[in-house]
């Protein structure tokens, strides 16, 4: 319990985030789709994770900040993960 609060989840511009890529810094997208690797054949530690609303992902000015993209794998018949059920999954891949 409370394992979330001891996450460090900043929310920056576009700005700073290319001025973070810019100083060596590793992004991952979270984005469905077959260009996207699983996400447990992709390190996530040391990096930083974009999580984008269930509505509309990722702008295009994001995920071209990403080295790699990543999926959640799901079954054919389920349609999505809400946004921070997703963020849970990917936070807890990264942290183990």
């Amino acid at each position: 319990m409370g394992a979330l609060f001891r996450q460090s989840i900043h929310r920056l511009s576009i700005a700073e985030l290319k001025k973070l890529k810019d100083e060596g810094a590793r992004f991952v997208g979270a984005a469905p789709g077959e260009e996207s690797k699983e996400i447990s054949g992709v390190k996530l530690n040391d990096s930083i994770i974009a999580i984008g609303n269930e509505g509309q992902g990722l702008t295009e000015e994001v995920l071209a900040l990403c080295s790699e993209r990543v999926r959640i794998p799901t079954a054919p018949e389920c349609e999505s993960l809400n946004a921070a059920v997703a963020a849970a999954i990917i936070i807890w891949s990264a942290r183990s």
